[in-house]
């Protein structure tokens, strides 16, 4: 029992350094790809201050208090202008499930 109890200890505690020592990569991994996807539009500090923005209209991200549903559910399916156009085009089969989360505390990471 003693044996069993050790070794489950250990692999936590292995799990939990293996974690903390994989987000700092992580958090790199998820911030270019919000720079190889996003920020040509939103711009690298998420302000849209870039042509494209400023040509579609682009809102500062900044500025944004959507829930994480909102920010989930507008990357998938991208956005639409009141009348249909497409603002921003959607990024479901272009990046997975766990890619398009990944992104969502880069989004709320621009906010003030």
């Amino acid at each position: 029992m003693k044996k069993r109890i050790h070794r489950t200890v250990a692999i936590a505690v292995l799990g939990g350094i293996a974690l903390l020592a994989a987000s700092p990569a992580s958090a790199a991994g998820e911030k270019e790809l919000f720079v190889k996807h996003c920020a040509s539009c939103h711009g690298k500090d998420g302000k849209a201050q870039t042509p494209v923005a400023r040509k579609l209209g682009v809102k500062d991200l900044s500025l944004s208090r959507v829930a994480d549903g909102e920010i989930e559910r507008q990357i998938t399916e991208g956005r639409k202008d009141d009348r249909g156009n497409p603002k921003m085009p959607p990024f479901k089969g272009k990046l997975s499930a766990e890619e398009i989360a990944s992104l969502i505390p880069v989004v709320k990471g621009f906010r003030k």
